[in-house]
């Protein structure tokens, strides 16, 4: 049994590891967008707790609730982390009975089903809190409206059916519906992988970055841009990791110019991220230590 501290750890971990990871074509890292770089930081410090408290039993919704709260409060760059919490909470959750990531995967499927309408209420309250650009409005159990709250106490619904309808615009959804389908296969089985060759903690993290963009089409991108984009975008990210990724010299220079496209285009493929971030957590649960 892991402990609750070395869970939270993990996770606090996983997110680091991710912001530090560079490049990551338009999205925050050790040389893009710099002066947000900091508030990613913050967050990460801020959320440790939290983690902390799922690790130890407390209810998942309401840790992240409370947890997109301190988010917030704490830097001024407001939504830093809303789907990594998302994710990495029933992580947190389930880790602490779980000795390693294989295992875990199974504990998760079962958590998850186990989370009841309190936890979708607090799910909803955190995504509202936050509001994330590109939600747009729906027809089904819109957050924006005050009805859908009455509407999941009286139906009591739970996290996996309110989120069945977004299953494909939305990574948090997906992964919750899947038993987190896109972490393991494309994420943290891959990373591993990496670092088992013998590759440092960059280069492995740049690597998996791109084998998820080749293999998902990123949801952050299509909400803002359409699929169109990020088909073309995830093609990109193919032709990058075919020549070598970060590994090589050719792989090298095609991921630079792939950054100026994704820059010029203004795509910001943070749900990639957000798996690359539950990827790098759950190798650490798994054992590995930079």
């Amino acid at each position: 049994m892991n402990s609750s501290e070395f869970v939270a750890a993990c996770c606090q971990s996983g997110l680091l590891l991710e912001l530090a990871t560079t490049p990551k074509p338009g999205l925050v890292d050790r040389m893009s967008r710099v002066s947000e770089f900091d508030k990613f930081l913050i967050s990460a410090v801020v959320l440790y707790r939290h983690f902390r408290r799922a690790a130890e039993g407390l209810p998942v919704g309401k840790c992240i609730e409370d947890a997109c709260r301190d988010m917030l409060l704490r830097q001024s760059g407001g939504n830093t982390h809303l789907g990594a919490v998302l994710l990495l909470m029933p992580v947190a959750a389930a880790a602490r009975t779980y000795g390693d990531a294989e295992q875990l995967r199974g504990g998760l499927k079962a958590l998850l089903k186990e989370l009841d309408y309190r936890d979708t209420i607090s799910i909803f309250r955190a995504v509202r809190m936050v509001r994330p650009g590109g939600l747009g409005r729906v027809g089904f159990l819109d957050v924006m409206d005050e009805r859908t709250f009455e509407k999941i106490v009286r139906n009591r619904i739970g996290p996996l059916k309110a989120l069945t309808p977004y299953r494909e615009w939305d990574v948090v959804a997906h992964e919750y519906l899947t038993g987190y389908e896109a972490c393991y296969r494309f994420g943290f089985r891959y990373l591993k992988a990496e670092i088992d060759s013998g590759k440092g903690f960059n280069e492995a993290g740049v690597n998996t970055f791109l084998n998820i963009m080749a293999n998902i089409w990123d949801t952050h991108v299509i909400r803002r841009h359409g699929r169109p984009s990020a088909r073309m975008l995830s093609r990109m990210a193919r032709r990058v990791l075919d020549a070598g990724g970060a590994s090589t010299e050719e792989g090298v220079e095609a991921l630079g110019e792939f950054r100026m496209k994704v820059e010029r285009a203004g795509y910001r493929p943070a749900a990639s991220a957000d798996i690359l971030a539950v990827s790098f957590t759950l190798l650490m649960l798994d054992g590995w230590s930079p």
